[in-house]
This record gives structure tokens, C-alpha cells and sequence, in this order.
């Protein structure tokens, strides 16, 4: 038995970390949520479309994050000129003469019709109904061809004329042969 004048220490030393675990399970005994539910199947599969519907749908809605943006490089796409481009060419077919208009069209032999832009110098209504080659820039968009001088136009002739050519004719040529000489024998004449 303790004896009555005997002091309590002035200090007691505890393990602290003793200490702490106890305290930790005082206040975790006390402490917790309990559910209990009970689901159905249909009741489940409704619920999961429904959270499923959810989040997919909300992936169009975006948050704006600057570090997760993604800007797209846009990539340089050949764009339709609206320029005209005129390429020096030559065409050949009949001069045709369009009085509604005022207008010379060269008739192809595709059957295409092009539009003839001439100097005013230049007199064609002599060429009308003739086949003729027109020399000049051409723009295939409006189908133009613009012809810059008189020495541009030549008159051919109404039917194509072949070109001469020699065919080469074959000449047989002696083959010497190694066989014997022919002896003459007799022939017998009817």
C-alpha cells in the first residue's frame, strides 16, 4: 500500500505512440456509415443507362483547359484561282463568223468552238468557211484565244493533202550458197 506521504511524481512518461493508437481507436469505434440497399435487375440496367447517357452526353460540353487544348495545324489546302491562265497554243478547223455577236469562232475538229479575239488590223471576213490555224494564247476557262498577229493565221487547204512518201520495195539479193555446181542434163521439150 501506497503510503500517505508519499508524493505522485511530478512527471509520468507515457509511449506516446501507446497513446495516439488508443485515442485513433476511441474515436474510429464510434465513427462509420452502413448502407444497405437492394437493387432490383431492370432497376440496375435503368440506372446505368442513365449514368452511362450522362457522362458520354456531357463529353460535349468542354471545360476550357489550356494545357489540355488542342489546337489543330491547319494544313494549306490548293485553293480554285479565279485567274485566268493563258498557255500559247495553236488550233486548227474552220472560221466561222457569228453576225448576232460580231464574233469569229474556230470550229475544231472535236467539234469544239472557240472564241477568236483578233486585232483590229486583221480582216478574217475573207477566211470565212475556211479551214485555217489560229496561233495565240489560249485561256481554257472562257475558251478565248487571243490571237496577236496577222502572221498567226494560215490559210490550208480545204482537204487534208497526204504527204508524199516513198514505201520501200523490197530487192531480193543474191544469196551465195555452198553447194555443188548444177550439172546440165538433158531436157525434154513438148
Amino acid at each position: 500500500m501506497p503510503s500517505i506521504n508519499q508524493e505522485p511524481p511530478l512527471i509520468t512518461v507515457t509511449n506516446p505512440v501507446t497513446y495516439f493508437r488508443l485515442w485513433w481507436n476511441k474515436v474510429m469505434g464510434k465513427e462509420g456509415i452502413d448502407f444497405k440497399f437492394k437493387i432490383h435487375p431492370v432497376t440496375a440496367f435503368l440506372i446505368s443507362f442513365g449514368l452511362g447517357a450522362g457522362i458520354f452526353g456531357a463529353g460535349r460540353y468542354s471545360v476550357n483547359i489550356p494545357f489540355l487544348k488542342l489546337e489543330a495545324i491547319p494544313t494549306i489546302k490548293p485553293a480554285p484561282t479565279t485567274e485566268s491562265i493563258w498557255k500559247e497554243t495553236a488550233f486548227t478547223g474552220k472560221l466561222q463568223y457569228s453576225v448576232t455577236n460580231k464574233k469569229f469562232f474556230l470550229l475544231t475538229t472535236s467539234s469544239e468552238a472557240i472564241t477568236l479575239s483578233i486585232p483590229s488590223n486583221l480582216d478574217l471576213l475573207t477566211l470565212v468557211g475556211k479551214r485555217i490555224m489560229a496561233v495565240g494564247e489560249y485561256n481554257k476557262n472562257t475558251k478565248l484565244l487571243k490571237v496577236s498577229d496577222a502572221k498567226d493565221l494560215e490559210i490550208l487547204s480545204k482537204t487534208p493533202q497526204p504527204i508524199p512518201t516513198v514505201e520501200p520495195t523490197l530487192i531480193p539479193t543474191p544469196v551465195s550458197t555452198t553447194s555443188a555446181t548444177p550439172v546440165a542434163t538433158d531436157t525434154i521439150e513438148l
